[in-house]
């Protein structure tokens, strides 16, 4: 499912009464504020009216019946008028000036969900931490579940299934109210999609279609519908899904939520495609992009471009089908990139985290050991050595948390600087270390080269045996040309099939050398571990600062120019930028450029 668009999803489903209001204030204007509050999510339309109305009313407000109506605008602005930053920026000024403690645990919520929409998760987590542990003091129930299930779509959304899976359990045990059973059941549903672990038969979905649909709430209840088609899917029940998807486009498109209507029209795209209607499936595509590619990081995004590639394709229009494929590649980067980032912004928090839990019991043992040293002062010599031995064990404590600190910074900077697939260093990595090691060789009088290499027929391979098989390309190309390299050498994944190392101390020859050592190795690569026989071979260009410089950038130029000259000379070979190549580039005449299709 699409978590990141539907970051605001849960606090749609749920059904909150409003928050506490002065006696004193008229009582026309509470009711109208319990009615807004009561339909925001079932009838959105009416709940623009009303807010409409006590905005122009707003004069006579209380203050905090005034801060109840930022809220409702907060609300609206991040899940029906599409502008999550100004939700965040005015749930923010609620969380920190309102005194109503059940209100600003809803405006805690407001802020964690939208800053998820926004991809903001660390604000989205330091939020929800800073508001679930006022839920045992706010007494309404369906008040404390809209906070606990904000934290479990955020939790969702940032791939944390388990602990979103926990948190609607925690409200499902709670007597919820029918809406909140239904915000419930459909993050139940969802997690457990995505961790596997849904029930063969239907019942637990369809249950909660059923709490959903009796309450009228369409975005939940076609939430759910899409687990259930993307359930059938899987088990290869494509003209069930399409036929569920395409009966409930009218509710859907009734909510007025772009990302819900454009993730169906996408997830119908791609159903259809693997019926065979390939028209039908490019116009669901095509609606689903022009909904969705303000979020460059969507699946939404990706699974639309996927399979308008896919009819490209089979249409043998290979211009189309390279333009579509590159828009797929990249949206299918931006997304690996967004959860990376999801995933570093929990491992951030969780650290945060942990420093202030040690950070404060660190300064509760100090309190402690004032307190003693007070007491201390009064005994005789022998309390006096217990202090000491006392103060030793807390330094110790101390020296543990340091090293503890370090070694979690140690965690995070390793993961900013690996790619998560191979293992190997990644382009900010490499980038990085790559322009010091240069400036270190010019000022020494050092010569380096640069390898870069790029594997021939990888989308083939993709393609043909999956994307399995080119992920175990891609760690066994690593694990190939690492061997040949020094622990000083800075081997990396710089693109989606592409590597380079730059080698410091080596010349042209001897850097072309080693690279040709790398090639036949990858020829040598035996694959049937993969589950498949293939030959794996790549195409390598050379270039050192001999003839480029030690300039990073015009060292990977012309490393560049020599692969795709590699390439254009049948693949599979090392070619190195002299200055006879760089002649002969300047001389060759342009050629248009064309697109090879590789058999398998």
């Amino acid at each position: 499912m699409q978590r990141k668009h539907f970051a605001a999803v849960l606090l749609l489903l749920s059904s909150l009464l409003g928050a506490r209001v002065e006696a004193a204030a008229p009582l026309d204007l509470d009711k109208t504020l319990a009615e807004a509050d009561g339909i925001r999510s079932a009838r959105p339309k009416e709940f623009l009216g009303l807010l409409q109305q006590l905005q122009e009313r707003r004069a006579a407000a209380t203050a905090v019946q005034a801060q109840h109506i930022d809220y409702l605008q907060a609300y609206a602005l991040g899940v029906y008028k599409d502008k999550p930053e100004e939700s965040v920026r005015l749930a923010r000024k609620i969380f920190d000036e309102t005194r109503d403690e059940t209100l600003k645990y809803r405006a805690g919520s407001l802020v964690a969900n939208m800053s998820g929409l926004i991809r903001d998760f660390s604000t989205g987590l330091r939020y929800m931490q800073r508001t679930l542990p006022l839920r045992n003091r706010v007494g309404n129930r369906d008040f404390r579940h809209d906070g606990i299930g904000a934290a479990a779509v955020l939790y969702n959304e940032i791939g944390q299934y388990q602990i979103g899976l926990r948190y609607a359990k925690e409200m499902l045990a709670d007597k919820p109210s029918p809406r909140i059973k239904c915000a419930a059941g459909y993050v139940q549903i969802e997690s457990m999609l995505e961790l596997g672990t849904l029930p063969k038969d239907d019942d637990l979905v369809n249950g909660v279609i059923g709490d959903c649909s009796a309450i009228h709430e369409l975005i939940p209840l076609n939430i759910s519908r899409m687990v259930l088609a993307r359930k059938w899917a899987a088990e290869q029940k494509f003209e069930d899904s399409i036929k569920l998807l395409e009966d409930s486009l009218p509710e859907i498109e009734l909510t007025r939520y772009p990302r819900l209507i454009a993730r169906a029209h996408a997830l119908i795209a791609d159903f259809k495609l693997k019926t065979g209607d390939v028209k039908s499936s490019e116009a669901h595509a095509n609606i689903a992009i022009s909904l969705g590619e303000q979020i460059k990081s969507s699946t939404t995004l990706v699974s639309a471009y996927n399979t308008l590639y896919q009819i490209a394709a089979r249409r043998e229009k290979p211009t189309l089908a390279l333009e579509l494929y590159k828009r797929y590649a990249e949206s299918e980067i931006a997304h690996q990139n967004d959860v990376k980032a999801k995933e570093l912004a929990f491992e951030i928090v969780r650290h945060e985290t942990m420093r202030q839990t040690q950070q404060i019991a660190l300064l509760e043992r100090n309190n402690q050991v004032l307190r003693l040293q007070q007491s201390l002062d009064r005994e005789n010599a022998q309390k006096a050595r217990l202090a000491t031995v006392f103060l030793m064990l807390l330094l110790a404590g101390i020296v543990f948390w340091a090293i503890q600190v370090k070694r979690h910074q140690a965690q995070l900077q390793r993961l900013a600087q690996t790619d998560g697939l191979t293992g190997m260093r990644n382009r900010h990595f490499f980038t990085q270390k790559s322009e010091r090691a240069l400036v270190d060789a010019a000022r020494a009088g050092e010569p380096a080269a640069l390898v870069m290499f790029d594997l021939d027929h990888f989308k083939a391979i993709n393609d043909t045996y999956g994307h399995g098989a080119g992920d175990w390309v891609l760690k066994q190309v690593g694990k190939t040309c690492s061997a040949h390299c020094r622990r000083i050498d800075y081997l990396s994944r710089i693109g989606g099939e592409e590597f380079a190392v730059l080698l410091r101390g080596f010349d042209l020859a001897a850097a072309a050398r080693l690279a040709e050592d790398c090639r036949a190795q990858l020829a040598q690569i035996d694959t049937r571990e993969s589950g498949y026989s293939f030959v794996v071979t790549a195409s390598f260009g050379v270039s050192s600062t001999a003839q480029s410089g030690y300039d990073l950038s015009r060292l990977m130029s012309h490393a560049d120019q020599m692969l795709y000259r590699a390439k254009n000379e049948g693949r599979n070979r090392v070619c190195a930028y002299t200055a006879e190549a760089a002649t002969e580039r300047r001389n060759a005449p342009k050629r248009s450029p064309s697109l090879t299709v590789v058999g398998s």
